[in-house]
Formats: structure tokens, sequence, C-alpha cells
């Protein structure tokens, strides 16, 4: 082996013996998420906001049924899946603090000497992050369909193959925006800015495109990340069914996480 070939691998082997590898900065990660009380604070506030929003989301339904003399059958999670576009906040919170704390803190100066490949810090956040957001997203959808389903009275369609696959995407739905809160959070670095910036995207923007009547304005308002949720979540047919709901969300997701590899790579911690 040539002395050129051994003074090349040197310090790529001692950096990546000094980060502990992509294992090592995945454990690291995961110790950091679970020992500041704010991921317990976020994680009992969002089961106590799906425990409440979920089940008046459902008695309101039902009342509008009875009011209107109507006799339409409501899918057991779905108010659950409408009190997600609130509740959500509460989780991505979580996310976005991962990695925005740090900024705050100057503490992010510290995670990049002991990992000093950007790209892996910022993997690492979002493998310790998607597990656990899928997690407490799957919760959180449990909760809400169980909580509201007796509060549907004779309205409930309480079909299990609708309620299942419908709590586990919302896992999947909060998992990726826990994902997609890191990637932003990484871009902007500010905790105001970047919660500011993924609220205007999950429910400003798509608050305002609604009162819109224009045909282009819907459609761009179908391709929005929390509209896509809703019909992964749902699994409407229309306009493009469960997985190209999922492509919708995912593409939206890649786009963040992009950004904030990008901004990594650029700025100076």
């Amino acid at each position: 082996m040539s002395s050129t070939t051994v003074s090349t691998r040197a310090p790529r082997a001692a950096a990546q013996q000094k980060g502990g590898g992509t294992l090592g900065a995945v454990a690291a990660e995961w110790t950091k998420l679970w020992s500041v009380r704010a991921t317990w604070w976020c994680l009992a506030g969002s089961v106590a906001l799906m425990a409440i929003f979920a089940p008046g989301l459902g008695v309101s339904m039902a009342n509008s049924n009875r009011s209107d003399n109507k006799n339409v059958d409501i899918a057991i999670a779905h108010p659950m899946v409408l009190a997600v576009n609130m509740v959500q906040f509460a989780v991505v919170a979580l996310a976005m603090l991962a990695i925005t704390t740090e900024y705050s803190t100057g503490s992010i100066r510290t995670t990049l000497q002991c990992v000093p490949v950007r790209g892996r810090m910022l993997f690492a956040k979002s493998a310790v992050a998607a597990p656990v957001m899928f997690v407490v997203g799957t919760l959180l959808g449990l909760v809400g369909t169980v909580t509201t389903a007796p509060l549907l009275f004779e309205y409930a369609d309480s079909d299990l193959g609708k309620a299942i696959p419908t709590i586990l995407f919302t896992g999947v739905y909060i998992a990726m925006m826990g994902v997609f809160a890191i990637g932003i959070g990484a871009a902007i670095r500010s905790a105001v800015g970047t919660l500011t910036t993924v609220f205007m995207i999950l429910a400003g923007l798509p608050g305002a495109l609604a009162l819109s009547s224009s045909d282009f304005t819907k459609k761009i308002l179908d391709y929005l990340p929390s509209t896509a949720g809703q019909h992964l979540m749902d699994g409407d047919a229309e306009p493009y069914g469960r997985m190209g709901a999922l492509l919708v969300v995912i593409v939206w997701v890649a786009a963040a996480q992009v950004a904030g590899y990008v901004v990594l790579r650029r700025r100076d911690a």
C-alpha cells in the first residue's frame, strides 16, 4: 500500500473513530432525546390534546348528522384524523427542538466536533426521531379512535378493517413530519423560525388556499403535506390514493432534508 493511500485514509479513519460512526451518532442522539424534560412534556401534551380534540370533533360530527336528519356512517378513526391537524404540532415541536435547541445553546459545536460528518449528524437525528414519532403517532391514532368511537353513537362505522390502517398510517405520517421538521430546523436553525415555517406549510397555507374557489388553487392544496397526510391516513381514493399520498409526503420530507443538509454544509455552526 502506498504512503499516499495511508495518509488519505488515516484522517478519515480518525474522524470515524472520533464520531463513533453512524451507530455511535445514533446512540448519542437517542440519549440526548430522552435526557431532557421537553421530550416527556411534548409526548404527554400530544396525548392529552388528542384525548380532548378527537372526542370533541366526534360529538360535533354526530350532532351535525342528527340535526340535519342524516344517517351517514362516520368512520370511527375519521375524527382522529381531523384532530391530527392540531395535535401534530406538539409532536413536531419535539422533533424540531432536537436540533434547534442545540443552536440556541451553542451545543451544536460539540455535536459537530463529535460527529464531524454533517450529513451523518442530520441522519442520526432523523433516524432517532422517525421510529419514536411512529410509535407516538400510532399511539395518538389509537387514543383518538378509542375515545371517539362511543361518542359517534348510532353513526359509528366500527369497521376495524378501515380503522386499523388509519391508525398505523397516522404513525407513518407523524414520523415523516418529525423528519420534515428536523430538516427545516437544520436549514433555519431558529426554534421560532422553524415552528413558524412548519406551521405555515402544514396549517396556514392550506387554510388560506381552502378559501379560494379556483380549481388551480385546489390542485395546489391537494399536494401540500398536510392535505396529503389526511389522504394517507383516511385512505381516500381521490385524488391520488394512499400510495400517491405517501409519495407526496415523502417528496416534502426529502426536500426539507436536502435543504437542511445544504445549509449544514455551507454554514458554520
